[in-house]
């Protein structure tokens, strides 16, 4: 759970008077008696179907630090990452619609250079979707 406060964040004041959260992008915006701010979180809504299913970024370049997300997800899809031999890389369940990687493997590792294969399900595995990701150090 996070606790945003001005000395932690860009919050402009801990008088937060409404919160409103995006659900597509996953943007939350906070009402202050001092104005708005806002951060882009990791959880957006759960679909009903696979739409539009894209990992981001990708290809994943070498000098890139950050985390990938998988997104057009299900609600709450169960995720493994597998590297193209088939060896489990990551295993995670989405928030909501977006699975989010940081890019390392169990061993806290950053993935090697190839494609690695992101296989998707809901929770009885009745809907599922396959997508790739391309990693290049």
């Amino acid at each position: 759970m996070l606790h945003f406060t001005e000395a932690n964040s860009p919050l402009l004041s801990n008088e937060v008077n409404c919160i409103s959260i995006d659900g597509t992008t996953g943007d939350v915006f906070f009402g202050t008696a001092k104005g708005i701010v806002s951060y882009r979180a990791t959880a957006t809504d759960g679909l009903d179907e696979f739409t539009d299913v894209y990992a981001f970024p990708n290809p994943v370049r070498e000098d890139y630090e950050g985390t990938i997300a998988i997104k057009g997800l299900v609600k709450d899809a169960s995720v493994k990452i597998t590297d193209i031999n088939g060896g489990l890389v990551y295993s995670t369940k989405a928030l909501g619609g977006q699975a989010i990687w940081d890019g390392k493997n169990f061993e806290g590792k950053r993935a090697s250079t190839g494609v690695y294969m992101v296989f998707c399900s809901n929770e009885d595995g009745s809907k599922t979707f396959i997508t790739k990701i391309l990693f290049v150090n």
